[in-house]
């Protein structure tokens, strides 16, 4: 069964002013894991010791696509230190992908680098990367001829007019995370918590979980009023979605 756990980007701020009390907070939820992609001036052994004491997972890291290409060596041992293996590149400037090919290369090299030192390399899609490029092929469609995880953010890909379970079948098998984000409408970057929004992850997070996720990551990039509440309330409609019939 998937587990379900918290995209920290969704609780920055309250990450920057007291890290180690916003761990204990998501665990008190009763978030399973967490997904990192800062670690606000700690040690990557402090983080791991935090996490250990809040009994949270790591599903996996985030990074930029330049530190893969100038910090590979740094971040493996950070991740190894978390305790993850799965090093996912969050967000690419669309402009690079007017010489898609050259990017994929790129990412190609990065995989190869990463598996040497003990890393899955992955990547994180916005809306750009679920559209056709000037072949009619997408990014994402590129991606999956390279040793790449995929992390299909659910959300974004929605957003951008694809139909998320659709997409999850397309890629079955190469997609160990994925990012539960809702939004209220197509074409508008606002941001809801999971089930008050358009997505639809009544049927979405089943269909995730059947294609054989290994984690569902709540994110919400930004709330009206408490961050922390907005998480409360995607996790209680994501657990009432995975309830068996």
């Amino acid at each position: 069964m998937a587990r379900v756990g918290l995209m920290l980007y969704s609780v920055r701020d309250e990450c920057a002013r007291d890290f180690e009390g916003t761990l204990r907070a998501v665990a008190e939820l009763g978030y399973e894991g967490v997904e990192l992609f800062d670690l606000y001036g700690h040690d990557a052994g402090d983080v791991r010791a935090m996490l250990d004491g809040c009994r949270l997972e790591v599903a996996g890291c985030h990074t930029m696509r330049e530190d893969v290409e100038t910090r590979l060596p740094e971040l493996a041992a950070q991740c190894g230190a978390r305790g993850t293996a799965r090093l996912g590149v969050g967000w690419t400037d669309p402009s690079a992908y007017a010489d898609a090919q050259a990017l994929v290369d790129r990412f190609a090299r990065g995989a190869e680098r990463a598996a040497a030192l003990g890393l899955e390399l992955g990547f994180h899609n916005h809306d750009a990367e679920v559209v056709p490029l000037d072949d009619g092929r997408t990014f994402l469609d590129r991606l999956l001829e390279l040793p790449v995880f995929l992390e299909v953010d659910l959300g974004w890909a929605w957003w951008a007019g694809v139909d998320p379970v659709e997409l999850l079948e397309r890629t079955r098998g190469r997609v160990p995370l994925v990012h539960v984000k809702d939004f209220p409408e197509r074409g508008v970057r606002s941001f809801c918590p999971v089930g008050d929004g358009g997505v639809g992850y009544e049927v979405v997070a089943p269909a995730a979980v059947a294609a054989g996720v290994d984690w569902l990551l709540v994110e919400q990039d930004e709330a009206d009023g408490s961050t922390l509440e907005a998480a409360r309330r995607s996790l209680e409609a994501l657990r009432g979605m995975l309830v068996p019939a």
